[in-house]
C-alpha cells in the first residue's frame, strides 16, 4: 500500500511537473508563430499598419485564467492619415477562462487592461475620420450565412474588471474647429457584468483636461473626477445611481436619479447640485484664477448650482433640463496684492425644452462685481429663440485695465486703458428682420480708449488709441477705431448692419468700412521684427489666414506703405469684399516693385487645407532684379531670371492652391497671359553660353534681348512660352517652347545670322554660287533646338538628328543655303505646313476652350445642388432645435465642401482634357 502510494505522489508530482512545465514552455515555442498570425490577422482585417513588440500567452501571468497580452501595439494610418498614430499602447491585455478556450464554444473574457494609451482622432475638413479603418467583409452574403451556422465559437463577455492605466488622448475635428486634449485619463470600471443584476464601481479621473472651440480656449488644465456605485440591470438596461461625485478642479457635483435604455430611446431623471456652497470652487473654473497660485487665493462668499435633466432622448426629441447659479457676496483676493474682487453677485436660471425648444430661455437677472474700484453690472433675458427671439438686457460700468494686475496676477502681461460701457437694449429679431426699428430699442455705447496690451504671446505692444461704438436699432456706427502695433498703424470707421442677429443667432453681420493706414508692416505683426530687404534667402513664417463666413462687409482700403515678406508696397489703393469666408479683390492699384500694379481677383480660405487664390495682373515697369528678390516663387520656378536685367510689363491670370505657409503649390500652378520689354539683359546663362559656343558668336553669351513680346502659360508644372521675335546684337531670333519647374528645357531658337559671320568662308561660297546665277542671301537661318536643364544646357542642330560637329559646318550652310535658293518649291511647301500646323493647333485650342466652358457651367450645376441640399439640411435642422440646427450647419457644411469637392475634379478633369487636346494638336504640328 505504501509503494502504492509512493508511485502515485510520485505520478501526481511529474504531471503537476509537466504542465508547469507546458504552461511555461508552450507559449514560448509558438510565440513567433502566433505573433506572425496575429500580424498578418489584424493588418488584413484593417486599413492601417497594425504592429507589436511582443505577443504573450501565459497561464502562470493569468492564473487560474488564460492571459493574452501584446506590448508595444501601435495602429498607424495610411492614404490621407499616412504616418499618423492613431492608437499605441505599452501593454493591452486580455484574461479569458481557460476552459472556454479549450472547449472553444463560448468564450469568457474576464479582464480587460489598456495601459499607457495613446488615443489620437482627428476628423478632416471634409468630414474624413482616421478611425473608419475596418476593411469592408469581401465574403458574399450566402458564405456568410453558411459560415455562421458552422460556426459555433463565440465570445461571452463575463468582465469583472475594466481598466485604462495613464492614457493620453487628443481629438482634432477641422470640420467644425474643436480640439481636446486629456492627459493622464485612469478608469476602472469593476464588477461582475456577466450577471443580470449586479453593482458597478466606477472611478475615473483626469489629471488635465483642454478644450478649444473657434479658436476660444473653455478649458485649460483642468483636473476631473468622477466616481460612482452604480445599481445596474443589464437585462433591462436599468441604472441608477447610489453613491457618486464628478468634479472638475474644486467643483463638485452630486447625481441621484437614473438612466434606462430600452430600445433605441434613452430615458433621463437625473437631479444634480453642489454639496459646498464656498465661492472658491466656482473660480476653480476659471483658469486664469486657477493656475496661478490658486490655494493661496483668499475668497468668501456663498454658491450654487443645482439643476435636473429629466425626459426621453432619441432622434426626435432630447430630454428637457433646469440649471441655476447663485452667487451671494463673492469675494476674492491674492494675499500678495492689493486689491481685490468684490461684491460679486450673480442669479442665473436656464430652461431647456427637449420637446419644444421655443419653450427654452435663459435669465440672467444680475451679474455684478466690483473689479479693484470699478462697478460692472449686466442682466439679460432671451425667450423664444425658435421661432422668433425676444431679447431683453443692459450692460453699464467702466473697467480701467491698468487695475487688473492689482486684482489678479499678469505674471509678464500688461494691460492698461479704459472700458466705458452703457447699453440698453429689448425686443424680438423680427422686429430688426421686417426693418421696424422704432419697435426695437438699442441705445448706448462702448469706448476703448488709451488701451495698451503687452504679452510674451505677441510680437509687439498693441495699442488702441480709441474704438468708439454707437448703438441704434438699425446699425451699429464704429465711430472710430485707431490702433497701433509696433510701427503699424490702422484707422477704420463706417457702419455694421445686423449687429443684434449676429450676436444672438449667428446670423451674418454686414457692414461698409474705411481703412486707412500709413504703414502696415506684416512681417513685425507676426514676428516682431521687420525682414531686412536684402535677405533674400529667409521668408517670414506665414500661415493660412482664415476668414469668418458669417460676416459680408464691403471695404475701402487707403494705405501708404505695406511691407509683407519681401515686398515693399505703396500707395495701396481699391475696394475689398468679404462674404462667406472669401475675399474678393477689387481694381486694387500699387506701386511696387519700381513698377505701377493693378490686380483682381479672389482669394478662397474655406478648405484651410487647400486654399486657393485667382488673380487677374496687371503690371506696369516692373524692374526684374526687384521682381526675383521679392518673390520666393519666381526664385523656385525660373531661377534663371537671377541674372536677367531690365523693365517688363505684363499682363496675366493666375490660380494656384497655396500651402499651409502660404506659399503657392507649383504643380497646381494655372497662369496665362503676355510680357512685354524693349530690352532685357541675361547674363552668366549656361544656355546662351552653350548657343555662343555653338554659333562661333560671343554676342549671345551675355545678350540684350530687344523688343521682347511674348505670350506664355504655366501648367502642370510647365512653363509655355509661345515663339516669340527678338533681335541679339545684329541677329534675329525666334525663340519657343518649355521648361519645367524642374528646370527641364525644351525649347526652339531660329536665328537668322548675317552671311557675313561666314567671314572669308562667304565670299568662296558666293563664287560657287555664282556659277547657277546666285548668291548667299544677307541672313542664313540656322534652326537649333535647346534641351538638358537650366544648369546644364545642350544646344543642337535641329534638322532630324543632325550632330552638334556638323551644325557647325560652314559648307552644311552654304548647302543648305544654295538648295532654298534653287528649290522654291520646298519653301512653299514649308509654309503651307506652318499653315496647316496653325490651324490644327488653333483648332484644338477652341475644342479645349468648348471642353472648359462645358466643364465650367456643369461644375456651376453641382454648385447649385450642393447649396440647395445645404440649405435644405439647415431649414430642416432649425426646426427641430438649436443642437439640430448647429448639427444640420456642420452637415451642410460638408455637403458645400463636397460639392466644391466635385466641382472642381469636373474642372480639372475638363483641364486636363483639353490640354491633351492641344498637345497632340501640337505634336501633329511638329510633324508637318
Amino acid at each position: 500500500m505504501k509503494k502504492i502510494l509512493s508511485i502515485t505522489l510520485k505520478v501526481l508530482a511529474a504531471l503537476v511537473t509537466l504542465f508547469i512545465a507546458a504552461a511555461i514552455v508552450l507559449p514560448i515555442i509558438f510565440k513567433p508563430q502566433l505573433m506572425q498570425v496575429a500580424k498578418k490577422e489584424a493588418n488584413s482585417m484593417l486599413n492601417a499598419k497594425v504592429n507589436f513588440t511582443d505577443f504573450q500567452v501565459s497561464l502562470i501571468k493569468g492564473f487560474p485564467n488564460l492571459y493574452v497580452g501584446m506590448k508595444g501595439l501601435t495602429v498607424v494610418g495610411i492614404d490621407s492619415f499616412a504616418n499618423d498614430t492613431l492608437v499605441a499602447f505599452k501593454e493591452f491585455g486580455v484574461k479569458v477562462n481557460i476552459w472556454s478556450v479549450i472547449d472553444m464554444t463560448d468564450i469568457e473574457v474576464k479582464s480587460i487592461l489598456l495601459d499607457e494609451a495613446r488615443v489620437n482622432a482627428h476628423v478632416l475638413p471634409d468630414g474624413r475620420v482616421n478611425w473608419d479603418i475596418m476593411k469592408p467583409s469581401e465574403t458574399p452574403e450566402t458564405e456568410m450565412e453558411d459560415t455562421a451556422a458552422a460556426t459555433t465559437v463565440s465570445t461571452k463577455v463575463s468582465l469583472k474588471r475594466f481598466e485604462i492605466r495613464n492614457a493620453n488622448i487628443a481629438y482634432i475635428d477641422d470640420s467644425s474647429n474643436m480640439k481636446a486634449t486629456i492627459q493622464n485619463f485612469n478608469f476602472t470600471l469593476s464588477g461582475n457584468m456577466g450577471m443580470s443584476q449586479t453593482e458597478l464601481k466606477l472611478k475615473t479621473s483626469i489629471e488635465s483636461l483642454n478644450f478649444w472651440m473657434d479658436g476660444i480656449r473653455y478649458l485649460k488644465n483642468s483636473a476631473v473626477g468622477f466616481d460612482a456605485i452604480i445599481a445596474a440591470n443589464i437585462d433591462s438596461s436599468y441604472y441608477a445611481f447610489k453613491e457618486n461625485a464628478f468634479s472638475i478642479n474644486h467643483l463638485k457635483l452630486l447625481f441621484d436619479g437614473s438612466v434606462r435604455m430600452p430600445g433605441n430611446d434613452i430615458d433621463i431623471n437625473l437631479n444634480f447640485k453642489t454639496p459646498s456652497t464656498d465661492f472658491k470652487a466656482l473660480l476653480s473654473m476659471v483658469p486664469a484664477v486657477y493656475m496661478t497660485d490658486f490655494e493661496g487665493l483668499q475668497a468668501s462668499g456663498k454658491f450654487g448650482i443645482e439643476g435636473y435633466v429629466r425626459g426621453t432622448y432619441n432622434n426626435s426629441q432630447m430630454p428637457s433640463a433646469f440649471v441655476a447659479i447663485n452667487v451671494d457676496n463673492g469675494m476674492f483676493k491674492y494675499p500678495d496684492l492689493p486689491k481685490s474682487v468684490t461684491d460679486v453677485n450673480i442669479s442665473t436660471k436656464i430652461w431647456f425644452d427637449g420637446v419644444n425648444m421655443d419653450n427654452t430661455s435663459v435669465n440672467v437677472d444680475r451679474f455684478a462685481l466690483n473689479l479693484g474700484g470699478n462697478p460692472f453690472s449686466m442682466r439679460m433675458r432671451v425667450a423664444t429663440p425658435i421661432s422668433d427671439m425676444q431679447v431683453d438686457g443692459s450692460i453699464t460700468g467702466n473697467i480701467d485695465f491698468s487695475t487688473l494686475s492689482d486684482v489678479i496676477p499678469m505674471d509678464s502681461t500688461y494691460m492698461e486703458g479704459l472700458l466705458e460701457s452703457n447699453l440698453d437694449f429689448g425686443g424680438k429679431l423680427s422686429f430688426i428682420e421686417k426693418e421696424q426699428y422704432e419697435r426695437f430699442k438699442a441705445d448706448g455705447l462702448l469706448k476703448l480708449s488709451r488701451f495698451k496690451f503687452k504679452s510674451p504671446d505677441i510680437p509687439a505692444e498693441v495699442k488702441l488709441n480709441e474704438v468708439t461704438l454707437n448703438f441704434t436699432p438699425q446699425y451699429v456706427n464704429l465711430a472710430n477705431f485707431d490702433m497701433s502695433i509696433a510701427s503699424s498703424d490702422i484707422r477704420m470707421n463706417g457702419r455694421l448692419e445686423n449687429f443684434i442677429p449676429y450676436v444672438f443667432k449667428d446670423e451674418t453681420l454686414s457692414g461698409n468700412l474705411n481703412v486707412n493706414s500709413n504703414l502696415l508692416d506684416v512681417n513685425e505683426l507676426l514676428t516682431g521684427k521687420s525682414a531686412p530687404e536684402e535677405e533674400v534667402t529667409d521668408t517670414t513664417a506665414l500661415s493660412v489666414i482664415e476668414l469668418p463666413r458669417n460676416i459680408n462687409f464691403s471695404t475701402r482700403v487707403d494705405m501708404k506703405k505695406i511691407v509683407y515678406d519681401k515686398l515693399n508696397i505703396e500707395n495701396l489703393a481699391g475696394n475689398v469684399a468679404l462674404s462667406g469666408g472669401v475675399a474678393d479683390l477689387k481694381n486694387l492699384s500699387m506701386n511696387m516693385l519700381q513698377g505701377d500694379v493693378r490686380m483682381s481677383g479672389t482669394y478662397d480660405p474655406r478648405d484651410v487645407k487647400a486654399p486657393m487664390v485667382n488673380f487677374d495682373f496687371d503690371m506696369r515697369n516692373i524692374d526684374i532684379p526687384t521682381a526675383f528678390k521679392s518673390f520666393t516663387t519666381l526664385q523656385k520656378i525660373a531661377p534663371t531670371v537671377k541674372d536677367m536685367t531690365g523693365n517688363v510689363s505684363t499682363q496675366f491670370k493666375f490660380t494656384s492652391m497655396l500651402d499651409t505657409t502660404m506659399m503657392p503649390v507649383l504643380n497646381s500652378i494655372n497662369a496665362y497671359g503676355k510680357l512685354q520689354s524693349k530690352s532685357i539683359g541675361v547674363s552668366n546663362s549656361k544656355a546662351f553660353a552653350k548657343l555662343a559656343d555653338f554659333l562661333k558668336k560671343d554676342e549671345f553669351r551675355n545678350p540684350s534681348l530687344k523688343d521682347v513680346n511674348v505670350s506664355f502659360s504655366i501648367n502642370n508644372g510647365r512653363i509655355y512660352i509661345e515663339p516669340f521675335d527678338t533681335k541679339i546684337a545684329e541677329a534675329k531670333m525666334n525663340f519657343g517652347g518649355d521648361m519645367g519647374i524642374d528646370q527641364t528645357l525644351n525649347f526652339k531658337a531660329k536665328v537668322s545670322v548675317p552671311s557675313s559671320y561666314l567671314g572669308g568662308v562667304a565670299n568662296l561660297a558666293n563664287d560657287l554660287l555664282g556659277k547657277y546665277g546666285a548668291k548667299l542671301p544677307q541672313t542664313i537661318d540656322v534652326n537649333l533646338k535647346i534641351l538638358g536643364t537650366s544648369s546644364k544646357p545642350d544646344v543642337q542642330l535641329d534638322s532630324g538628328g543632325g550632330s552638334a560637329e556638323s551644325s557647325s559646318s560652314v559648307k552644311e550652310t552654304a548647302k543648305e543655303a544654295v538648295k532654298e535658293k534653287v528649290d522654291e518649291a520646298k519653301v512653299e511647301a514649308r509654309q503651307k505646313a506652318k499653315a496647316e500646323a496653325d490651324k490644327l493647333i488653333a483648332d484644338a485650342e477652341k475644342e479645349a476652350e468648348q471642353i472648359r466652358a462645358e466643364a465650367a457651367k456643369r461644375a456651376e450645376q453641382i454648385r447649385a445642388e450642393a447649396e440647395a441640399q445645404a440649405k435644405k439640411t439647415e431649414a430642416e435642422g432649425q426646426k427641430k432645435g438649436p443642437i439640430a440646427e448647429r448639427a444640420a450647419k456642420e452637415a451642410a457644411k460638408k455637403i458645400r465642401q463636397n460639392g466644391e469637392a466635385a466641382a472642381q475634379k469636373v474642372i480639372a478633369e475638363a483641364d486636363e482634357k483639353a490640354n491633351a487636346v492641344v498637345a497632340k494638336a501640337k505634336a501633329e504640328a511638329a510633324k508637318l
